[in-house]
């Protein structure tokens, strides 16, 4: 699959404070920004998210690609994350693990005020520029033991499914996350095009990238 994926552990509560907080009051957009980034020209990235949110509500985007994708953008100043090219939780959900599905929360039922925007994500990625729900943190060993079981199912070539399915760049990217994740007592969210290094894009805090040397 041709995605640029990153994963981004974020909290629950840091996603009310950055988030959740800002869509209800607005007047804090400037306190929060500056608590996320110091320095100048990246306050001004989360500024123009924050700024946008009014018209994501008004025109009814689709939490995917708007709260979801900033949701992303935020976590990316708090938290170190990683890239993988075409591996993601979402696509081991939808070809090898259904049940993965049920580790992922939609974002309108982490964050209430969302839940009147369209969202048919079911909380995971759904094409470029979008972003999942909320795996919450107790929410990480069950996905981590999903993703080891695929190691105990033949795949080919003599591989294990997970070695055959998940390019070894992508495999350390999920193990880390995970781990990181666990060992902070953190949630995690995917989204596809915070990072894209054919164009050296980066949407967040590129100093927080890990596999750095991609862009």
């Amino acid at each position: 699959m041709g995605f640029d994926v990153t994963f981004h552990p974020v909290s629950e509560s840091q996603l009310q404070r950055y988030l959740a907080d800002v869509l209800a009051d607005h007047s804090v957009a400037e306190q929060r920004a500056a608590e996320l980034a110091p320095d100048p020209k990246e306050r001004d990235v989360i500024l123009k998210l924050y700024n946008a949110m009014p018209n994501w509500v008004k025109e009814r985007i689709p939490i995917a690609n708007s709260f979801a994708m900033g949701a992303a953008i935020i976590a990316g100043f708090l938290h170190p994350y990683w890239y993988a090219r075409g591996t993601a939780f979402t696509f081991l959900a939808e070809e090898r693990l259904p049940e993965m599905v049920d580790v992922f929360v939609p974002l309108g039922k982490v964050i209430p005020a969302l839940g009147g925007l369209p969202d048919r994500s079911r909380g995971m990625i759904r094409g470029n520029e979008s972003a999942s729900g909320l795996i919450p943190a107790d929410g990480i060993k069950k996905a981590s033991e999903l993703l080891e079981s695929l190691g105990q199912r033949r795949g080919r070539g003599g591989l294990s499914l997970l070695e055959t399915v998940v390019d070894e760049e992508g495999l350390s990217s999920l193990r880390a996350v995970l781990e990181y994740c666990s060992a902070n007592n953190l949630g995690m969210i995917e989204a596809s095009d915070v990072v894209v290094p054919i164009s050296s894009q980066c949407l967040t805090k590129y100093s927080n990238l890990r596999e750095s040397g991609l862009l």
